[in-house]
């Protein structure tokens, strides 16, 4: 068992205040844990059920970094143990135990977002603010034109912007738009249930901004979007409901787990390409 160390920050009070124009939200990221089963003993019942149904160690992995370091953030802005931090997990749809997670008991108060791409796991936190994240990694694209999913992304007018950019900035840019897109319909709560093209974003070399919602729903919230700076390789964005802007603060994860270090540098390289 990796020791955590003596809980020492001021805990962070969860009661709602005044209305905000400005949310602080705080990102951790690290490599997927090795051994992930040494650290079942952080996870609930219904997340230790899950942990049978991954068929590859790399999965197994990424999903409990990601609970892992949920854990260990709240408790550590509550200044407490992680093992006292409770997460609920429930899909909207089908009452399923999966979807996005949700701080109940003392974390109550706390909103969270986690993601995942590769050899990354991610998670931001914020405080009386739904927020989504979205970690993708930067994969070339051989072939001529746009990749075909990204059919499924980009509207008509995000689609000519970026057609407007040099041939060799393009895929980046389509990776912009799909992490940001996905930022935002993990805020909302909706997930990938909502199309893509339901929204049309600013242009993916200017600020993140939403331009607004399409079809028969148009009254929609509009969150603040911020692009994160990750590892190199990788594309990232956050966004907030119920203020204009969102502020993320980077931290290593490894400033929560004491010790891994080493191990996870080791555990990266396992799966380069991942």
């Amino acid at each position: 068992m990796t020791p955590f160390p003596a809980a020492t920050a001021t805990p962070v009070s969860a009661a709602r205040t005044a209305p905000r124009t400005v949310a602080e939200c705080r990102i951790w990221s690290l490599p997927p844990l090795p051994r992930p089963s040494s650290w079942f003993h952080l996870l609930d019942s219904t997340e230790l059920l899950r942990t049978s149904s991954f068929a590859h160690e790399l999965d197994l992995a990424r999903f409990v970094t990601g609970r892992v370091l949920a854990r260990t953030a709240l408790a550590r802005l509550l200044g407490t143990g992680p093992q006292a931090i409770r997460l609920r997990t429930r899909c909207p749809g089908c009452g399923g135990p999966h979807g996005k997670p949700q701080a109940v008991g003392l974390a109550e108060g706390w909103q969270l977002s986690i993601s995942h791409s590769g050899r990354l796991v991610a998670v931001a936190v914020a405080l009386d603010t739904p927020l989504g994240l979205d970690v993708e990694r930067y994969e070339p694209w051989p072939g001529p034109g746009l990749q075909p999913e990204y059919e499924l992304v980009l509207t008509a007018a995000e689609r000519a912007a970026v057609e407007r950019l040099p041939p060799e900035r393009r895929t980046r840019a389509c990776l912009t738009y799909w992490v940001r897109k996905e930022a935002v319909l993990k805020a909302t709560g909706e997930g990938l249930d909502v199309p893509m093209t339901d929204f049309t974003l600013s242009g993916p070399e200017q600020p993140p901004a939403l331009l607004g919602w399409h079809g028969p729903a148009p009254d929609r919230p509009v969150p603040a979007i911020a692009d994160v700076e990750l590892e190199e390789g990788y594309r990232a964005a956050v966004a907030a409901l119920d203020v204009r802007s969102v502020r993320p603060t980077v931290r290593s994860g490894t400033e929560l787990l004491p010790g891994t270090g080493a191990e996870l540098l080791v555990n990266s390289r396992r799966f380069p390409g991942s």
